[in-house]
């Protein structure tokens, strides 16, 4: 558990276009049929308890333990009403840990998505690559900055790759320790608050007509915000390609300009909704989750067809 898959961002070169597509049959793909439950973020509590002598007792407790993934998905859901989840609780002590329910549908799902779709995907990946490098970039000479830069646009993809950051968090009354797959870095990681420096990367495709945008606004740019609130991450920068991949134009977007961005447009999200349903949720668990031990699990779900 170390920093040596964090990477650095630098702005990647759009003249000429590169595609994002390029590569896409030699990629390397982690294997998303696989159910790897919450044991890494229980795995890097541990080393933090064993290794840090430092540590506050505190610092590795809280109400609730999950991944980011699971915190987005209650976010959303007022205004992301489509997309059905379902998650698997279970109390030990006065903690409360969730995960995915990984069921055969999703598995299913996971297998048998289309090319297409799975070039989309690929897409968000091989941007990634483009704009990251190896070392810190004020550390770099010119010609070495354009040896990695090279070198990332050669690099086959590889899915397996990730620096994941474990912090802590807080929602109304709920103490939550949570982890997430982090890009890249701005700079040279600090001791203390990195989550300020880190950058999330996105991709889209160009926004060519009132219907892309109040598109993007309405659905990506809720995820977009609700994962980097969630991490306390302040940059989102998206890549936005065309049809046939090629990348066109490379956006910043600050995640506290998000909400304002769409703040008065007809069937937008507010992140004050998000904000308080998430509270209402995890209150509910806490009532409702009351029997701890290894033995005793637990399932919130929620369901389109449900909740019409």
């Amino acid at each position: 558990m170390d920093n040596h898959q964090l990477k650095y961002y630098y702005p990647p070169r759009i003249d000429p276009m590169p595609s994002l597509f390029a590569g896409f049959e030699q990629q390397i793909c982690r294997d998303s049929t696989k159910n790897e439950h919450i044991d890494g973020l229980l795995n890097a509590l541990a080393y933090v308890r064993t290794k840090n002598e430092a540590a506050e007792p505190n610092d590795t407790r809280a109400d609730f333990v999950m991944y980011r993934g699971m915190l987005t998905r209650i976010f959303v859901t007022p205004f992301s009403l489509r997309d059905a989840w379902s998650m698997n609780i279970a109390r030990v002590g006065a903690t409360i840990y969730v995960e995915d329910n990984v069921t055969d549908e999703m598995i299913a799902d996971r297998s048998g998505s289309s090319e297409q779709h799975r070039r989309l995907m690929y897409s968000g990946y091989k941007f990634e690559t483009l704009c990251m490098v190896d070392e810190p970039p004020e550390t770099l000479s010119r010609e070495q900055l354009d040896e990695q830069l090279a070198k990332q646009a050669r690099e086959v993809v590889n899915t397996h790759s990730e620096y994941c950051t474990v912090f802590r968090t807080q929602l109304g009354p709920h103490s939550i320790i949570s982890g997430a797959e982090v890009d890249c870095i701005d700079r040279a990681k600090p001791h203390e608050f990195p989550n300020r420096s880190y950058r999330e990367l996105k991709t889209s495709r160009c926004l060519d007509s009132e219907k892309a945008r109040n598109s993007f606004e309405r659905f990506k740019l809720l995820k977009f915000w609700a994962q980097s609130f969630i991490a306390g991450i302040p940059v989102v920068t998206v890549g936005f390609r065309d049809d046939e991949g090629r990348l066109k134009e490379v956006q910043d977007i600050r995640t506290q300009d998000m909400p304002r961005m769409v703040r008065g447009k007809p069937r937008m999200w507010e992140a004050n909704v998000c904000m308080n349903f998430a509270n209402q949720v995890l209150q509910f668990i806490k009532d409702n989750v009351t029997d701890g031990g290894p033995d005793t699990q637990y399932r919130i779900e929620y369901s389109p067809e449900e909740a019409q």
